[in-house]
């Protein structure tokens, strides 16, 4: 499957917002229950638009045959303290799962972070996403702690596992 990973542009406000309610309303886990997520289009550009001139935060997507099929958001901290640390989280089309674009997606955040002197990285995963977990520890993540009653879905909490990878 040929696709590309490259950083967000001003031109994808559109199509990312189409992507993000697909991710959202097929995930069993994502922060946003099927159908909650519906930003403005003002909303949606500004957002955009900080990620976009931040020096220090971006956005990577992934794009096949010109449609968004995935992205991860990249989010760090401009203080001397913990500038080293970027937190990020991920999602994919579910017909685009388990084709190789999350291990590319986490390829390309990595090439970013070392790029931007970041040593540590961090995702939050539920502890029940599996397929998640297998991922991120196949590439060297490590559970670092479990966040309790972090998501209530389906009238059911779900814990979150924290997990992080030294770069440098």
């Amino acid at each position: 499957m040929a696709h590309q990973i490259r950083e967000i542009g001003i031109n994808d406000v559109q199509p990312f917002v189409t992507l993000l309610k697909t991710i959202y309303d097929e995930s069993d886990y994502m922060l946003y229950n099927p159908g909650e997520y519906a930003p403005s289009t003002t909303d949606a550009l500004s957002k955009l638009e900080h990620f976009i001139t931040s020096p220090t935060n971006t956005i990577f997507v992934a794009e096949n045959n010109d449609e968004l099929v995935g992205f991860a958001t990249v989010t760090t901290e401009n203080l001397a303290r913990a500038r080293h640390e970027a937190q990020f989280s991920m999602g994919v089309v579910k017909y685009y799962r388990a084709k190789g674009l999350g291990q590319a997606l986490i390829n390309a955040v990595e090439a970013w972070c070392l790029n931007h002197d970041i040593r540590r990285i961090e995702v939050a995963v539920v502890t029940e996403n599996t397929t998640a977990l297998e991922m991120f520890k196949s590439t060297g993540y490590q559970i670092e702690g479990e966040l309790k009653d972090k998501l209530f879905i389906d009238d059911r909490y779900y814990n979150q596992y924290i997990l992080a990878k030294l770069l440098l």
